[in-house]
């Protein structure tokens, strides 16, 4: 991997190294708003996906991969067990707005980004999750502002 480790999590940016072909900043794991209800529906067979068909979107209801590079920020999700990440997004620095919000339990991260509008995320619980906060006052740095 080279002298420079990357903010956020190592295992994020392994992953993220086989699409990715510039410099890493930082990388993360996330998961899209809706998430918790889409896998809790499909215990439930085809009656629960159905009621839960669009609890994340625009995005899929997998796990997310964030990446920030020193160009842009970038949204990958990955489909399969041995697949490779797929990119859902990338934004130019100063063109979208984040924000995260201090209060609740949950990191969560509020974007309003180009083609996908406004989008909520979260990388779990606030307390165990100390490694994702770096990468999020990232994308907030190099946001045009604040999501209103």
């Amino acid at each position: 991997m080279g002298p420079f480790q990357p903010l956020g999590q190592p295992s994020a940016a392994k992953a993220l190294r086989q699409v990715v072909f510039t410099d890493i900043l930082a990388a993360a794991t996330i998961f899209p708003k809706g998430y918790v209800k889409w896998t809790i529906a499909t215990m439930f067979g085809w009656s629960g996906r159905a009621f839960a068909t669009h609890a994340t979107d625009p995005l899929p209801s997998t796990a997310l991969y964030i990446v920030v590079t020193p160009d842009d920020f970038r949204m990958f999700a990955k489909s399969g067990w041995r697949q490779p990440p797929y990119e859902i997004g990338r934004w130019v620095r100063k063109t979208y707005r984040a924000s995260v919000p201090t209060r609740g339990a949950f990191l969560k991260l509020d974007l309003d980004v180009e083609r996908l509008g406004r989008l909520q995320v979260f990388a779990g619980l606030r307390r165990f999750r100390r490694e994702v906060e770096p990468v999020f006052q990232l994308v907030v740095e190099s946001a045009s502002g604040p999501v209103v």
